[in-house]
């Protein structure tokens, strides 16, 4: 049965909406990323965009500069954060969005996530995402959309996190962290919320607001995206003191190297390597029920292929849970985006 999502609020106002969003070689999607922004209803919004790199994603950006958009040029090396700093200094909303440029801008995703700001006078809201539609088939996306499901399913409606992909927050709460002019080469959103903590700030999550985005289509993307992740709570964790982060982390690392090496000494000790397959077996049925948890909630059905694929796209995630241990030994890769 598909999840009911309650009305659509309706805003008592529609204070101005400044989106900030920051393109480096995001040339195959900043188009569509544009479209659907000149597409929304909500009557005062603004996008910022800061577009560069080496494939025409500024050149491309430019052509649908107007009234309601504004393109500045991102240089090489400047980064995200830089960049979303830059786009703060043109804003002029009230309310500043937060998004990628692989993401599509939705009107309901919007409003639900105002509506916490607007009509209850939270300071901070952060939503969830989907895959876009072309992607409904394809095993590697369905398979990291379910699990994220699943995890969101549990989520309260205080979190302590954000999905800088679709986050809202107000001027104020920027101006009381000190802006966005912070060091941060990885881990933009991590830090963003953890100094919206760390002065008091609560963060809503609105699991209804949901944005269409890209998730990672080869084993390559999501192995950089999610070491990406893992590095960032074990980099800032201790920074900002959130020792449950740097914990759970540690777990994970452990629970992929641990993977990776019973079987190594199960070749000399059987009952090692039966342990090992009992809880890979475990992880794959875990698995199979994310995936039919996530066709019950989107009542999108899973592609046949992705069940075939469940033994190695659980040995996927252990690989790739193992991998942040080599990224941080190596200078060079501890702050690779």
């Amino acid at each position: 049965m598909r999840a009911e999502h309650p009305p659509v609020p309706t805003l008592i106002r529609t204070p101005k909406v400044s989106t900030l969003v920051a393109a480096w070689n995001e040339g195959s999607q900043i188009e569509a990323h544009l479209r659907s922004f000149l597409e929304l209803t909500y009557p005062d919004i603004e996008l910022i965009l800061c577009a560069g790199g080496t494939d025409e994603t500024y050149v491309r950006a430019l052509r649908y500069a107007g009234p309601h958009v504004t393109v500045i040029e991102q240089q090489p090396g400047e980064g995200k954060q830089r960049a979303l700093a830059r786009c703060l200094e043109y804003a002029t909303g009230e309310i500043v969005y937060l998004t990628d440029a692989d993401c599509l801008f939705d009107d309901e995703a919007l409003t639900r996530l105002l509506a916490p700001l607007v009509n209850e006078g939270e300071q901070v809201a952060t939503g969830s995402s989907r895959l876009l539609d072309e992607q409904m088939e394809q095993i590697l996306p369905r398979h990291l959309w379910a699990a994220e499901m699943v995890s969101d399913a549990h989520r309260s409606t205080i979190s302590d996190g954000l999905l800088g992909r679709n986050a809202a927050l107000t001027r104020n709460a920027i101006a009381h962290i000190g802006g966005l002019n912070y060091q941060a080469p990885t881990g933009t959103d991590y830090q963003l919320a953890k100094r919206l903590l760390q002065i008091g700030l609560t963060i809503r999550f609105v699991r209804e607001s949901v944005v269409s985005t890209g998730y990672p289509e080869t084993f390559i993307t999501y192995q950089r995206k999610q070491s990406r992740w893992l590095r960032n709570l074990l980099i800032y964790g201790p920074v900002y003191e959130a020792w449950k982060d740097v914990a759970a982390t540690r777990r994970t690392l452990a629970i992929g190297l641990g993977m990776l090496l019973l079987p190594v000494v199960g070749l000399r000790l059987r009952p090692v390597l039966l342990l090992w397959f009992l809880l890979l077996s475990h992880g794959m049925l875990a698995r199979l029920r994310y995936a039919s948890f996530s066709t019950r909630l989107s009542g999108h059905p899973v592609p046949a292929m992705l069940f075939a694929a469940i033994p190695a796209l659980t040995m996927a995630d252990v690989v790739v849970w193992s991998m942040p241990l080599l990224d941080l030994i190596d200078s060079a890769r501890r702050s690779r985006w």
